[in-house]
């Protein structure tokens, strides 16, 4: 089994993958939102992956956002297209952990859906 993770953003969307053992999170590729919906469903069944991870942004509060009911819906696409179960896992920071972490790289998209899917199997290592 291995889990996908993703960083939404209206321009790019960070990708990640999981070992199968579910232990570790690694960059896959970044991509523009209608290369994304061309290409996600072949990606899914190349990696053989059978649940998506999506990054949920609310605010530093804990409060839901615009971009969170965007992100929901992006998100209830994605299950319909890939036939996926879909979670969800708090963002927060990881952007800026990214940042921290990246030594100046500019695109960091995959960098936060790395940090995101990491934090979601390790918050799950034993429910899995």
């Amino acid at each position: 089994m291995k889990i996908l993770g993703i960083d939404y953003g209206e321009k790019r969307i960070g990708l990640a993958i999981s070992d199968e053992g579910l232990t570790f999170a690694r960059e896959l590729d970044i991509l523009s939102p209608k290369d994304f919906w061309k290409k996600i469903s072949r990606l899914v069944a190349d990696q053989e992956v059978e649940k998506i991870v999506v990054g949920w942004p609310i605010n530093m509060a804990g409060r839901e956002t615009k971009k969170t009911l965007e992100v929901k819906n992006f998100s209830d696409d994605l299950e319909k297209i890939t036939g996926v179960t879909v979670d969800v896992i708090d963002e927060r920071l990881t952007s800026v952990m990214a940042q921290h972490l990246s030594g100046g790289k500019k695109n960091l998209d995959s960098l936060a859906a790395q940090i995101l899917l990491q934090n979601y199997l390790d918050k799950n290592k034993n429910r899995q």
